[in-house]
């Protein structure tokens, strides 16, 4: 951002000098957010938040001294003298050891855990010898619970020692504070001891089911740590927030059945019925959450819905993994991971399997020198690394991330099907019963194979509109040819060389039967177990050959994945750097939101003006007037609707003002009004007299509560401020019936730009109780208004806290002009509501006779909307609200050229605000908002 732009946006600081004069106390207050994020603070439990911030009544008290004073809102901060300069690190210190009081129950039940297990370990290192690992385990068959109880606190290596340490400081860190001591021990046992019992009875029921019984009763299992506190979590969550609760639920849910499904040692079962006992003694203790924090899995945010697919995607990817290191190697998915095998290859049996002169053994000795290969090993690895690229695409809302994601899981599926059904089948031999190849084990395997790729590609399909961040079409066109063309080439040089050379394999292939192993070359072993092995490479060029091809694909496919997600589209990207420097020379009170993703950009001929719209139904539609050079504004007005026209599109201009409306009018364009924006001028803001009591009750009803307000952006927030502002913009969007709206209205994402300023009012505990968002308005690189965006409280805040927010900033702004004569903010704007003022049939007004009847069939069909949407969304109400800041009207319009695209306007405006609205959707809505 350049200089001209620090310098404008000067009420970023406005009135907070109070609470950051010390900076050293300011970044110590920073460490300790973020050290306390990766714990309790994350939950929005009261609490844990008095804990944490105990000393931010001091704070908070000082800052409502100063909280009405007018300041310079880029005021040089001053240090203080004295005590205050201690240095950084002893404030770190403190606020270690502080964290460490809060947190002492976790810490010395970790360190008494690692205690114990460095007592066990030294215990045999001293007698040189190596950890028993039998002596740890037991069967289902020859169960000893005298062996298995101490693998709940005993561990076999010193990194899974570290790990479950890491786990166990984390749950409890988490549990403690919202159950409390007493109960977070309580619940640890008894749904340890349930839950091993529920889920030794599980396994061997399913066992039993799948007639595997003597396979599975034969492993040696053991229990892990976790099982100890999983529990504790799972019953934690029930006193959580609405957005942790979910987090906790759906993460940990995945992650136990991806290590049950992928490992199965009957031990996982234990962790997995634990946490089932866990979150139901939570739910006894904790009872029903309120019936306003319900929440709908379709109906959360973009933001929210795209960390959730990216855990699932990263659990998933990793679980291969899980598979390979696993002891047990019995979960229905391990066929799915490369199967490790440490018995040696037999030459002789080997010679005689490729041969055909013998059945039995034969997979075995095929898997093993399958994994003998270096090549093999690593051409089955690369796949989980494009998987998780495309994992950490997901996070970004990237589209291609997200089909490709969806491509991947759903060819999975299709190979399971075809290597355990087609495969087995076609290797059968003359006289072989079919029942051999397709047991009742292989058969649940397979649908387990199937379904969960198939599960997780159709649910990311569902929610495919919330991935809209578009990767440059040359770099995707260009990865994919260079990625084909290195999959033809390796092909091909694979087939020639095996063609020609046949005799650098044993038994030499004739070319069908290259070509049917083409390929395996290319397919990770987790897809082979249950194929035969043609024929084996005898020297070390046609090995290199054999192995290498795979590898050469999947490098390049990882290179391409990673170039396609840090991509995004060139002209889009190229137009919307040019957008954020044209915002910034000049905008209307609204022209901001043109930034916000999803927009796509028409640029004038001189490239000094701009508009942003969205192109859906085969209507154009801008997302306000014109930005950039206000000279250009007119002319491109005209421009954009030749621009439309050229396209096939209908130019429909939404929400602009007076100036454009008239002229278009001028140009045989038909207005209808669609909202009334609410200005407030900072000169003449007051709030004495009768009429502002309301105002006043607010201000003072804050103040007496110890709630004070922070303005600043969303870097210069606390991980910990952030992270509430997440939850409260989760508690609002959960609880609609229909999906987060978008177009001119924002949500977590559009906080995050720097420019944009953030009022939100924290009481004396540290909770955030309610949020806005503004955003500038430029003229020549300067900063002349402010806007009104996102605004969100949580749903058990006090009354008034909007009000209270909306007149400290207009306060603010008010101060700003007096101490700043040369840099005024002209005005504070409160947007308007969308889909308001259309009640009045007078104002679907037309400049000439000849449309009347079809713009009055649009307003009522937009009013009939609003209406319909109001239940949900209150925009009559929020309209109702502004104008108890005795704000300045002024009306806006949605402006059309052709009457016959009416319908497409309609639709086109209705899914602009609700992208996400599928047909399905609409009897549900319907019924909840009668």
């Amino acid at each position: 951002m350049s200089d001209t732009t620090h310098a404008t946006s000067g009420p970023a600081e406005h009135d907070t000098s109070a609470n950051r004069a010390d900076a050293t106390t300011a970044a110590a207050n920073s460490v300790q957010a973020a050290v306390m994020a990766a714990t309790t603070d994350d939950l929005p439990a009261q609490d844990a938040k008095r804990e944490q911030h105990q000393d931010h009544s001091a704070r908070t008290s000082q800052a409502t001294q100063h909280s009405t004073q007018s300041r310079s809102p880029r005021q040089p901060r001053r240090p203080r003298r004295g005590k205050s300069l201690s240095p950084a690190s002893l404030q770190l210190i403190s606020d270690l050891k502080q964290w460490g009081h809060e947190q002492a129950f976790a810490l010395w039940t970790t360190a008494g855990f690692i205690l114990i297990n460095i007592v066990w370990f030294m215990s045999f290192s001293m007698r040189h010898r190596v950890l028993p690992y039998r002596m740890l385990s037991t069967t289902l068959s020859d169960f000893d619970m005298a062996r298995l109880l101490p693998s709940l606190i005993l561990t076999r290596t010193a990194f899974q020692l570290v790990v479950d340490a890491l786990l166990i400081l984390l749950v409890l860190c988490i549990a403690e504070p919202l159950l409390g001591k007493i109960r977070t021990v309580v619940v640890g046992i008894v749904a340890a001891g349930v839950g091993t019992v529920l889920g030794l009875t599980l396994c061997a029921g399913i066992s039993m089911l799948l007639g595997d019984t003597n396979s599975v009763n034969g492993i040696h299992f053991t229990l892990n740590p976790v099982v100890l506190v999983i529990g504790t979590l799972m019953a934690a969550s029930a006193f959580a927030g609405q957005l942790w609760r979910r987090r906790i639920r759906i993460i940990g849910y995945v992650a136990i059945l991806v290590v049950l499904l992928y490992g199965g040692n009957p031990g996982d079962y234990c962790a997995l019925m634990a946490a089932i006992v866990g979150q139901i003694l939570g739910r006894i203790m904790a009872g029903p959450p309120k019936e306003r924090d319900q929440w709908h899995w379709q109906h959360s945010s973009s933001y929210e819905v795209r960390r959730i697919f990216c855990a699932i995607g990263i659990i998933l990817s990793l679980g291969p993994i899980v598979a390979t290191t696993s002891r047990s190697h019995a979960g229905p998915l391990t066929a799915m991971a490369l199967i490790m095998d440490t018995d040696d290859i037999s030459h002789t049996l080997l010679r005689e399997c490729l041969l055909g002169e013998r059945l039995q053994g034969c997979m075995t000795q095929f898997e093993i020198v399958r994994t003998s290969m270096p090549g093999n090993i690593v051409h089955s690895f690369l796949p989980l690394v494009v998987l998780l690229i495309l994992s950490w695409g997901l996070l970004k809302g990237r589209r291609t991330a997200a089909i490709f994601t969806i491509t991947l899981s759903s060819c999975a599926a299709l190979a399971t099907l075809y290597y355990y059904l087609l495969a087995p089948l076609s290797m059968q031999q003359p006289g072989t019963p079919v029942d051999l190849q397709l047991t009742p084990t292989a058969i649940s395997n397979c649908v387990i194979n199937t379904i969960v790729p198939l599960a997780f590609a159709i649910a990311l399909w569902i929610e495919l509109r919330h991935f809209n961040i578009r990767t440059d079409r040359k770099a995707l066109r260009s990865g994919a040819l260079i990625t084909i063309i290195t999959f033809v080439v390796c092909a091909a040089v694979y087939l020639v060389y095996g063609a020609i050379w046949s005799d650098t394999f044993f038994p030499q292939p004739s070319f069908a039967r290259l070509l049917a192993d083409l390929p395996s070359r290319f397919m990770p072993l987790g897809f082979l177990t249950h194929s035969r092995l043609s024929f084996i490479p005898v020297t070390w060029f046609a090995s290199l050959l054999y192995q290498g091809i795979g590898v050469v694909f999947w490098v390049v496919m990882v290179i391409a994945a990673a170039r396609w997600m840090h991509t995004s589209d060139e002209s889009d990207r190229k137009a919307r750097d040019l957008a954020e420097s044209l915002v910034e020379q000049g905008g209307e009170s609204m022209s901001f939101m043109t930034t916000w993703e999803g927009n796509d950009y028409w640029l004038s001929p001189t490239r000094r003006s701009a508009v942003a719209y969205h192109a859906l139904n085969g209507i154009a539609l801008t997302c306000t007037g014109p930005f950039g050079d206000p000279e250009e504004w007119m002319d491109d007005l005209d421009e954009f609707a030749r621009f439309s026209s050229d396209h096939s599109w209908a130019p429909v201009f939404y929400s602009v003002h007076q100036e454009a409306r008239d002229h278009l009018a001028l140009q045989g364009w038909h207005s209808l009004k669609v909202a009334e924006e609410m200005i407030i001028d900072p000169t003449t803001w007051k709030t004495t007299g009768k009429k502002w009591q309301d105002i006043r009750t607010a201000i003072n009803k804050a103040k007496r509560e110890g709630i004070v307000d922070e303005f600043t952006t969303w870097d210069e927030c606390d991980a910990d401020v952030q992270d509430q502002i997440v939850e409260i913009s989760e508690q609002w969007s959960s609880g609609k019936e229909l999906p987060e709206m978008k177009f001119t209205l924002g949500g977590v994402e559009e906080l995050k730009d720097p420019r944009v300023q953030i009022l939100y009012c924290i009481d004396a505990d540290g909770v955030v109780q309610g949020v806005t968002s503004w955003l500038p308005t430029y003229r020549d690189g300067q900063v002349i208004g402010w806007t009104l965006d996102f605004m969100r409280h949580r749903t058990d805040s006090p009354n008034g806290i909007m009000e209270f927010l909306i007149a400290r900033m207009a306060q603010r702004m008010h101060d700003w002009d007096e101490d700043n004569p040369d840099q005024l903010i002209e005005f504070v704007s409160l947007s308007g509501a969308p889909l308001t003022g259309l009640d009045s049939p007078a104002d679907a007004t037309s400049d000439d006779d000849s449309n009347m009847t079809g713009t009055t069939m649009l307003q009522h069909s937009l009013a009939f909307v609003a209406n319909m949407l109001e239940p949900a969304y209150g925009f009559k109400s929020l309209y109702n609200f502004k104008k108890k800041f005795q704000p300045i009207s002024k009306p806006v319009y949605l402006c059309y050229a052709d009457s016959a695209a009416l319908a497409n306007i309609g639709i086109a405006i209705l899914r602009a605000y609700l992208p996400g609205l599928k047909a399905s959707q609409i009897p549900s809505m319907l019924s909840s908002l009668k």
